[in-house]
């Protein structure tokens, strides 16, 4: 009679077991946008991908967009501030809504934090990757009713 696979062969289960669980960590641990690379904040899956033949100021966007139900603006907007080194934050308010958005020093890409109409709870997250990028001028309008494009 045969001994199971996995007591003849020890080192081929521990093998097998090590390399399923680091997938699975690689996998749980994985908390970057699927289009930008950029950390999204914990706790935050599930992206919808915007129109992908959007523009802004005539250069080409391409975009993700995530649905937030709970936490608080000044918290997520903190945690982007820790998370993106060298991202410059743009702060604005459109629709009754709050709009915090970071961008890349190139312009080429950005988060923006989307309040809720009604208190301080965070409604959505989106990234964004422009081509080519935008310039100090455009990203200062991005969320601003009147756009200023070169």
């Amino acid at each position: 009679m045969q001994k199971p696979l996995s007591i003849q062969y020890p080192w081929l289960a521990i093998l097998t077991l090590a390399a399923v669980m680091s997938s699975i960590r690689v996998d749980a641990a994985s908390s970057n946008d699927p289009l930008t690379g950029l950390p999204v904040y914990p706790g935050i899956t599930d992206p919808s991908s915007l129109p992908h033949q959007a523009d802004f100021c005539g250069k080409q966007m391409q975009g993700d967009f995530y649905i937030v139900v709970k936490d608080r603006v000044d918290v997520v907007t903190t945690w982007y501030g820790r998370h993106l080194p060298g991202f410059r934050k743009y702060h604005a308010r459109t629709d009754g809504r709050s709009q915090d958005t970071f961008f890349s020093s190139d312009g080429t890409e950005e988060v923006t934090v989307t309040g809720s109409k009604a208190g301080t709870a965070v409604y959505s997250i989106s990234y964004g990757r422009f081509q080519p990028g935008l310039s100090a001028r455009e990203m200062a309008s991005f969320n601003q009713p009147k756009k200023a494009c070169r």
